[in-house]
């Protein structure tokens, strides 16, 4: 199909413009030091031109004394809100961030080339001058230092005219990626370039209001959190300053002097030679950090702090900052296709796609770092409605693999955690009441946890090892772990059962495993597993989805023997060790997508006003005067099965609340 075949089935016009503002900025005052928002909302923002293109014609460029006037002839030729048009960019959060705040405008169509990037190679870099290189554009990427520091009126004549070629070349290679990349990239017209324009929309139109004094008192309790293991420390007569324990070679020899003999600091290939692991998700640092000795513990507690605190109380920073350029209230900032699975990130480093839920195996999420959803709130006589998919992956992995009898379950609405932990403890688990005693409570909800930690853990290959690991690194769960009453074997009688109770699953690890490497190893060749076909082409491995879309594996690589099941080793770009775990969890991630994304689209068109949404879970804003109705008819919406899904299970859980929470 040619761009505009693809624009025509996706419902968006077929007149295309490309637009690209520039703007003044200078040492301090520049987007690598501030969020879009706050650039733009700051006093200093000053309009430098605007180049645009309106496809076929050449690009132009408008100096800032003409970019009002061009705009409302624009207007008078697609609309309002440039209705009959679709507006291109490269980062258009920037440019139509712009177009928003200093002109009323909100583009209603839109294609930013980052997103057809991001379908192509999510993990690849995707500035301009990159995308330029790779995709063969005619003509190289400028530099803007050379305008730094410059107003529109102190730059000499030559600068200007500097300025002029400069956008104008921008223009011509946002043109040339756009007529290239929407052929190349888009497979399904009418939900990708939809569902990318949505995410930009929802980041335009701020609508979430910002709770201030809970940011105050967050940050507070943080700074305290942060120096709480150290305090600790010196109450055991144990002197670690804030020197010792940030520094990688002082901080090696206050740990080296509390680790049993025989036992030494874990470490790591750096660039030139071995190396602390002291990186957060560093084995040997986690190994360290469920170590028996409590000293060992907290010093490795308050080098966590130390690292960890100070950013999340940053993110507190940057929410308030950013709501504050815009009256107190933020729009989501989201990428779409961040993940190559097709799963949405976060953006203008606030991350609101993760935000941290209550876990259990493993160390959980903090309550203060919970706490940071409370700072969105609905505004005045509105209230949230959530909803989310119900153990949506744990649904879709059974599904795939041809494991009935868990997909019977989650269809008949059975307690699929109880059950497992029944079978585990060989003693009837079930949900706990408040009616029950306090002892049997806990041991009922000990147990069930197990059962849910099984089902939701186990599915994509995790080991005894890993999963023992992760159970010690929670706080709640650790002593019943020193004191005996669990221990490593208790956690590998629990993999084992999984895998024996719902042989299909390791099996399906298998199969994908073997298709992946059959198609990688043999060009041409075509391999169909249930309903998922895989093949290699273009030095890249793909995956065709049950919903059509793909997934691909860029660089895909099979080498000698030494992978899972004695098979052969698979790699690709992004990743040395592609086992069939690693492969179904990126699989179950993308069909969840498949499911997830039509479900904003059903709902936008019925009218529901998104705010933000999750990796499972949809934030609409309602009238509290019709709360209860709309939640109920939203959640119809998202449970509707696509007809290439026919037969799975999809449930949805509800709340309504004026702050946001899990």
């Amino acid at each position: 199909m040619t761009w505009q075949d693809i624009l025509k089935k996706a419902g968006f016009p077929t007149t295309a413009i490309v637009l690209d503002f520039e703007s003044f900025f200078d040492t301090d005052y520049s987007l690598k030091k501030m969020s879009t928002v706050e650039f733009v909302c700051d006093p200093r923002f000053e309009i430098t031109g605007l180049g645009i293109e309106r496809l076929p014609t050449k690009a132009e460029f408008f100096p800032p004394g003409k970019v009002r006037m061009l705009l409302k002839h624009l207007v008078r030729l697609y609309g309002s809100n440039f209705e009959n048009a679709t507006i291109v960019g490269q980062n258009n959060k920037f440019d139509h961030l712009i177009l928003r705040e200093k002109f009323g405008i909100t583009p209603k169509f839109t294609v930013d080339l980052i997103d057809l990037e991001r379908i192509w190679d999510a993990q690849s870099k995707h500035k301009l001058e990159v995308m330029a290189k790779r995709w063969g554009a005619p003509s190289p990427k400028g530099d803007t230092n050379q305008f730094k520091g410059f107003h529109w009126a102190d730059m000499t004549p030559e600068m200007r005219q500097d300025l002029e070629e400069y956008c104008k070349n921008d223009i011509e290679i946002e043109s040339f990626l756009f007529q290239k990349l929407l052929p190349a990239v888009i497979t399904q017209p009418e939900i990708e370039l939809p569902l990318a324009n949505q995410t930009l929309q929802l980041y335009l139109k701020p609508q979430i209001v910002i709770d201030f004094d809970l940011g105050e008192d967050l940050k507070k309790k943080m700074r305290l959190e942060a120096i709480k293991p150290r305090m600790e420390l010196r109450k055991r007569g144990i002197k670690a300053s804030r020197k010792w324990i940030s520094g990688n070679i002082k901080f090696k020899a206050l740990l080296e002097a509390f680790l049993p003999d025989g036992e030494s600091v874990p470490m790591k290939q750096g660039k030139n030679e071995m190396i602390p692991a002291f990186a957060k998700d560093d084995e040997g640092l986690k190994c360290l950090l469920n170590h028996p000795d409590e000293n060992v513990r907290l010093l490795i507690e308050s080098r966590i702090a130390m690292k960890s605190w100070p950013l999340h109380s940053t993110r507190v920073d940057n929410l308030m900052g950013q709501a504050r350029a815009r009256g107190g209230k933020i729009g989501a900032p989201l990428s779409f296709h961040s993940a190559h699975t097709g799963r949405w990130g976060g953006a203008e480093k606030i991350n609101l796609q993760n935000l941290g839920g209550r876990g259990r195996a493993g160390a959980g999420t903090h309550p203060l770092i919970q706490a940071v959803r409370g700072m969105l709130t609905a505004p005045d006589g509105y209230i949230f409605g959530l909803n989310d998919y119900a153990q949506i992956q744990a649904r879709i992995l059974p599904w795939l693999a041809g494991q009935d009898d868990l997909v019977r379950g989650f269809a008949n609405g059975e307690d699929i955690y109880s059950a497992f932990a029944t079978e585990l403890f060989k003693a009837l688990v079930r949900k706990p009441k408040e009616t029950d005693p306090g002892p049997v409570n806990k041991l009922l909800t000990i147990r069930r946890g197990f059962g849910k930690d099984a089902i939701l853990g186990c599915g994509f290959g995790m080991g005894t090892n890993r999963f023992f690991e992760r159970c010690r690194a929670n706080n709640d769960l650790r002593p019943m772990f020193d004191s005996g009453e669990y221990n490593w074997d208790f956690i590998d009688k629990l993999i084992k059962l999984y895998r024996s109770r719902y042989p299909k699953i390791p099996a399906f690890w298998k199969d994908v495993e073997t298709a992946w490497g059959f198609v990688t190893k043999y060009p041409g060749q075509t391999s169909i597993l249930g309903a998922m076909t895989f093949y290699h082409k273009d030095n890249a491995t793909y995956i065709q989805l049950p919903s059509g879309r793909y997934l691909r594996y860029p660089g895909a690589r099979v080498k000698a023997k030494g992978g899972c099941y004695g098979a052969d080793s698979l790699s690709y770009r992004w990743n040395k060790n592609c086992w069939g775990g690693f492969l179904t969890e990126n699989i179950v991630q993308a069909v969840e997508v498949d499911v997830f994304g039509p479900a904003l689209l059903r709902l936008e068109a019925a009218g529901f006003n998104i705010v933000l949404h999750g990796h499972d879970e949809i934030i609409c804003l309602f009238k509290e005067s019709e709360a209860e109705e709309k939640l109920k008819e939203m959640a119809e919406i998202m449970i509707e099965v696509p007809t290439w899904a026919t037969g799975l299970p999809i449930a949805v859980e509800g709340a309504l609340t004026k702050r946001y929470k899990k």
